[in-house]
């Protein structure tokens, strides 16, 4: 679980591949994308362009893309990494981006993972793991390039993930498709990359229908939240280690809670990703939250969480209005933030979505 935890936290892409697309114009005024910041896909004559940027420059792509139809020959610009699609013969490093596929039915489609320990046996594709059928290449941190290699895989779908060992991946003349949904700042802006898998896996109109349903049930549920009179003060996470790991303001959590009509204390904090904060810090600016939602997956009650912050007394929210969330969470906020939502605006506007909790339950007495 700490791996994960870390996982999550990573922000930055290797220097050694952020110029990836370097040397490519990029296409303007013809992106299908509307709500992701990190992403362009461009309808290109014979092919489609796909252009990935990293938060720090989003004037430039990090990477670039020409996704080719197999069986046609279309002249390809310079810069630009061709993609033979539908992908037949995938690499999917993460659970995050194998549930997608799962559900859009491209299940077929992949032939290995990466740290088959953390595809948990509720995860769709865990069988095919545990049969051999889906084979491992290892830790993401260092993968084995001769299983790589001996696996003639389509492409790699990998996130930019700061110390990652990449060198040999790169002498392996797969395409890597860096996804850096995890970088952007609001739930739809990362849910849309679905339409990116769509595109490499030949399901290009279930993915932009699953947007749009996403995206429509996303929108409803913030537009009744928006309407209620209460604005309920909420706390997420739990130390680890002595330090406690929060959503800084710019960030998609920070987001969802906003679009849930809560009140978050770090809200205003400029930054992304997560902000290092000690249990005195959290205490002292919000000891007075209404909710406390834990989203580590972990299966907590009172005495569990007790045992690792004995200080959970100091705050108002324990412990009748603590929530934790399974495990499944991590697989399904990407591309499923209405779902997550949905947990939210039922926990704090029961009178409005009285829906059954889809990640969060009250820690056990």
């Amino acid at each position: 679980m700490k791996a994960i935890f870390i996982w999550i936290l990573a922000l930055l892409a290797l220097a050694a591949c952020s110029r990836g697309g370097e040397g490519a114009a990029v296409a303007e005024g013809d992106s299908i994308i509307a709500h992701a910041s990190l992403l362009r896909i461009h309808p290109a004559e014979g092919y489609t362009r796909v252009d990935i940027f990293m938060p720090s420059d989003t004037a430039r792509p990090a990477w670039s893309y020409a996704l080719v139809e197999r069986g046609t020959n279309p002249t390809v610009p310079v810069g630009l990494t061709p993609v033979a699609v539908p992908l037949r013969r995938s690499i999917v490093y993460s659970t995050v981006h194998t549930t997608p596929l799962c559900e859009l039915g491209a299940t077929g489609a992949i032939c290995a993972v990466a740290d088959p320990q953390y595809f948990t046996p509720d995860d769709p594709i865990h069988p095919l793991i545990a049969s051999g059928q889906i084979a491992s290449i290892g830790s993401s941190m260092a993968p084995s390039l001769e299983q790589i290699i001996n696996l003639e895989a389509d492409a790699i779908l990998l996130s930019p993930i700061e110390g990652a060992n990449l060198g040999g991946l790169e002498r392996a003349h797969i395409p890597l498709i860096f996804m850096a949904d995890y970088l952007e700042p609001s739930p739809l802006g990362r849910a849309e990359w679905i339409k990116l898998i769509g595109r490499l896996y030949g399901c290009q109109q279930q993915a932009d229908s699953l947007f749009a349903a996403v995206a429509q049930r996303y929108t409803d549920l913030k537009t009744a939240a928006a309407r209620t009179s209460s604005r309920p003060t909420v706390i997420t996470e739990r130390p680890f280690d002595g330090i406690w790991y929060i959503p800084a303001g710019n960030t998609y959590m920070a987001r969802m809670l906003a679009d849930a009509a809560a009140v978050y204390p770090w809200a205003d904090d400029p930054n992304a990703g997560s902000l290092p904060l000690d249990e005195a810090a959290i205490i002292d600016r919000a000891a007075d939250a209404d909710f406390w939602l834990i989203k580590d997956g972990s299966s907590h009650s009172v005495e569990s969480l007790l045992a690792v912050m004995p200080h959970a007394v100091a705050f108002k929210a324990f412990p009748d209005h603590v929530y934790s969330a399974d495990g499944s969470i991590f697989r399904h906020i990407a591309f499923h933030p209405d779902r997550v939502l949905c947990d939210f605006v039922s926990i704090f506007h029961p009178e409005i979505a009285a829906d059954s909790l889809n990640f969060f339950a009250p820690i056990k007495p």
